[in-house]
């Protein structure tokens, strides 16, 4: 058994050794040298290029370039930068340079300027400066695309030492950097045309190389695309002073920044619910085209989110809606009986019909119905009350109801959706449907039926009957027939003759 395993370990060391080269050749190899010099001893000084050095080392390093970098070098420094950089560039797969300093052409040759070079004939040209032509052969150790960036298009600042001291007449300096030979695989960029000078700039930066710098950091841009968006940048930025000019020889696509696009992210994202990633996508690229769809799919996944919450305070706005409902009818009841009570009592009524009293009983004392009257007419007012107080309560969740049903109405129209639920049908009238309450109207006594003492002895009403009226001649008009149907019916009744009926 442990031979078996010792055997299984061994194959397993074995495919591991064998699967290194493999993934090494998947992983591509970056290597980019970066000078900028500006303390001249002989030379004007350039402010801004290490500012454009450090800029562009820093972008290179976030797309995956191993970076060579130095500033202020002299001439022996940039020699051994150059060597350290051809060594590190071999089959490597992707090789860039970029220089920010003086540079010239002489003889048609273009040379780099190191900081304590003194440049007065064409003896020192050859031995105080570094031949461009050696950074060239440092590319070619590379197997993948070259790249050579030159910011150094400058006014010449030896220009009038080299031509007092021409010692052959064939010898010629040149404004700007002369023009490079083509070599397949190589990409040339100028910070300006050929024979032509650029400016330093006034900012952080020089206008080419903020420019570099800014499309390098966006991702997914093709290598000639990229400086074709550098150009139109100079160029704007200078209002067509400057033109910077690209010599490009590749058989195939590069990219500098081979990160996801924002349309790759966007395409990954675009039916998730994951608010967070989405967030993440606005904040990264909040220029992008896509952010008005990222920001509409964000509102959506909160919505939907917020939705149950919504459901449920919708119940709770119905269940307060219909608890108001209920007390609002039950005080409009009792606001009601409280009303028949009192205009009852106004009437000679109380709760129900006054009992009649016996012979011989007193009648009820005049201050009883006095303080029972203005009880009731204390429990009409209290009823009152309250109502008020439920139809300022109404009020106020009416106004309520509106708000949110207006809320929502903006909320649909801002974001161009449709899947809002609509509150709930108001369940409260937008005005009372109780009739206006009417002061009771005091009633004069009527006139009651009163009994002959004599045929029963019973008195049904407590006043005395007033004189009936009679004629010229004094008889009593005749009664109509709804008169003697009255007093038959009251004969039948109480057991005999009427002697009146009204």
């Amino acid at each position: 058994m442990t031979a078996v395993v010792r055997f299984c370990a061994l194959i397993a060391l074995l495919a591991h050794f064998v699967a290194l080269p493999a993934l090494a050749q998947t992983q591509e190899r970056r290597v980019a040298l970066v000078i900028g010099n500006s303390a001249y001893k002989n030379a004007p000084a350039l402010p801004n290029t290490p500012n454009d050095a450090r800029d562009t080392a820093e972008a290179l390093r976030k797309v995956g370039f191993e970076v060579v970098d130095g500033i202020d070098l002299d001439k022996r420094g940039m020699d051994a930068a150059v060597s350290r950089f051809a060594r590190l560039a071999q089959d490597a797969d992707a090789v860039m340079f970029y220089y920010a300093g003086h540079g010239f052409q002489f003889n048609g040759e273009n040379f780099l300027v190191p900081v304590e070079a003194k440049i007065d004939d064409e003896v020192s040209v050859q031995y105080e400066t570094v031949k461009l032509s050696e950074v060239t052969t440092a590319l070619s150790f590379a197997k993948g695309v070259k790249i050579m960036v030159l910011d150094a298009c400058r006014n010449n600042p030896f220009l009038a030492q080299l031509s007092k001291k021409t010692t052959t007449r064939s010898m010629s300096v040149g404004a700007g950097l002369a023009p490079i030979v083509k070599a397949q695989g190589m990409v040339t960029a100028y910070a300006t045309q050929a024979n032509d000078v650029a400016a330093d700039g006034a900012g952080r930066n020089s206008p080419f190389t903020a420019a570099l710098v800014q499309e390098i950091k966006q991702p997914g841009l093709e290598i000639a695309t990229m400086f074709r968006r550098v150009q139109k940048a100079v160029y704007d930025s200078t209002g067509g002073k400057q033109t910077p000019e690209l010599s490009l020889s590749l058989l195939g696509d590069f990219y500098l920044n081979r990160e996801e696009t924002d349309a790759d992210i966007w395409k990954q994202l675009r039916s998730s619910d994951n608010a967070a990633e989405i967030k993440a996508f606005i904040q990264r690229f909040p220029t992008s085209f896509f952010v008005v769809d990222a920001k509409t799919r964000l509102d959506l996944i909160e919505r939907r989110s917020a939705s149950p919450d919504r459901e449920k305070r919708e119940q709770e706005f119905a269940a307060r809606e219909k608890e108001l409902l209920d007390r609002l009818q039950k005080a409009e009841k009792d606001r009601q009986q409280a009303a028949v009570d009192l205009a009852g009592r106004d009437a000679g009524k109380g709760d129900g019909e006054r009992s009649v009293p016996k012979p011989g009983e007193a009648p009820a004392a005049k201050s009883s119905d006095a303080s029972e009257r203005d009880r009731l007419a204390k429990e009409l007012a209290k009823r009152e009350q309250e109502l008020a107080a439920l139809e300022a309560e109404k009020a106020k969740l009416i106004q309520e109801r509106q708000d949110r049903e207006k809320a929502v109405a903006t909320r649909n129209d801002a974001s161009g959706a449709t899947e809002l639920p609509a509150p709930q049908k108001p369940l409260l009238p937008s005005t009372s449907a109780r009739p206006q309450r009417q002061e009771p109207r005091e009633l004069k006594p009527q006139q009651r039926v009163v009994v002959d003492r004599k045929s029963t002895g019973i008195l049904t009403g407590g006043v005395e009957p007033e004189p009936e009226p009679r004629n010229a001649r004094g008889r009593r008009p005749s009664k109509p027939a709804a008169a003697d149907d009255c007093a038959d019916a009251l004969r039948a009744q109480i057991g005999g003759s009427a002697s009146n009926c009204r």
